[in-house]
């Protein structure tokens, strides 16, 4: 992974030792030159020196300090901590061994730590940028796997995110209720970026749904619904969050109570067929089968034809374990409707 500012990271890091290393010497240089001088040195070969003074001691302890610490920030980093452990050891070096201890170290110590440090992995993986989600789409190849198998391979099989990533764009241009059968595959992907890709889009679809809500809500409380039609459309948009899969379990219960309350407002403002078939189907989904019956009679009542009733009768016999009856309902249907490409393979199951 390319860093900009690794460079110049570095180069502050060498600069700053160096100053430390420099002021060091320049102590230790000073400490030298002092003792040279109080103890009258004329020569190298004949002259004998006296012990360092305190004063010695004190400018040769401040200068391995100052080298002590030039030394630890010219380490690798993982052997720059802990500070006070690092300084305390090659203070001690090279307090104790003047000169021998920091030819040894500069020379033969720090680029020894530098060539020993083990190669760190790779912390990021390169993926190849993924198609942007809004510019025109290119037909898929005819021998790709989505087109060989379909999306939902794609999502449990393919091993490269970029493919589960196209999949789950590719779910823009689905039905809702299709869509979002994909985008719950896409939440148990094992890349993030899958995942994180898949639940935006959810998100979408159910801020979309919620926003409708309110306005359809906002705009009720404003102008009344003297003919329930407002009544109706928010029945409908609460119902979508079941029929959807948007919601589960207690949610889902919660948001088909709100769409019957809502159903039932407008049935109460002025009756219909379509009405009493969405409470019927409405009582369905919540498993109150006595109601749902209530409702699809009160739609026969109301005139409507067996193509658009019978399916949904049949559904609550086959419910309630009434087979023969579910049968009878079968047979209402007309030539043309029992051959939608939905209703032909169930009449074809139960002739």
């Amino acid at each position: 992974m390319y860093r900009p500012n690794a460079r110049p990271h570095i180069g502050w890091r060498v600069l700053t030792s160096l100053c430390w290393l420099l002021a060091g010497l320049g102590v230790e240089g000073w400490v030298v030159n002092r003792w040279v001088m109080d103890n009258g040195i004329v020569d190298s070969w004949g002259a004998s020196v006296g012990a360092p003074s305190l004063t010695h001691l004190a400018g040769h302890a401040a200068g391995s300090v100052l080298l002590a610490e030039g030394l630890r920030r010219a380490l690798p980093l993982n052997y720059q901590q802990p500070v006070l452990g690092a300084l305390v050891v090659l203070f001690l070096l090279l307090f104790l061994l003047p000169g021998i201890a920091f030819i040894g170290l500069l020379l033969a110590v720090v680029p020894a730590l530098y060539l020993s440090a083990p190669a760190r992995p790779s912390a990021w993986q390169p993926l190849d940028l993924p198609s942007l989600p809004y510019r025109p789409l290119t037909p898929p190849n005819a021998d790709s796997m989505a087109m060989r198998e379909g999306l939902t391979s794609v999502l449990n099989v393919s091993d490269s995110p970029v493919a589960r990533q196209e999949a789950i764009l590719a779910c823009r241009h689905l039905p809702p209720r299709q869509a979002i059968g994909l985008l719950r595959l896409g939440l148990a992907d094992p890349t993030d970026d899958v995942r994180l890709l898949a639940y935006s889009m959810l998100s979408n679809i159910e801020r979309d749904l919620d926003e409708r809500i309110q306005r359809l809500t906002a705009t009720r409380d404003q102008h009344g619904d003297p003919h329930g039609h407002h009544a109706e459309a928010l029945a409908m948009l609460n119902w979508e969050y079941d029929y959807l899969h948007l919601a589960q379990g207690s949610t889902a219960h919660f948001y088909l109570t709100q769409a019957l309350s809502e159903i039932d407002t407008a049935i109460r403002l002025a009756n219909s067929a379509h009405r009493q078939l969405l409470r019927g189907r409405l009582c369905l989904a919540l498993k109150a089968f006595d109601d749902a019956d209530a409702a699809f009679t009160q739609c026969a009542l109301l005139g409507m034809e067996d193509d658009d009733l019978a399916a949904y009768r049949a559904e609550l016999a086959f419910q309630t374990r009434r087979y023969h009856a579910m049968q009878e309902q079968l047979a209402r249907l007309s030539p043309s409707a029992a051959q939608h490409p939905v209703l032909h393979p169930l009449m074809e199951y139960w002739r």
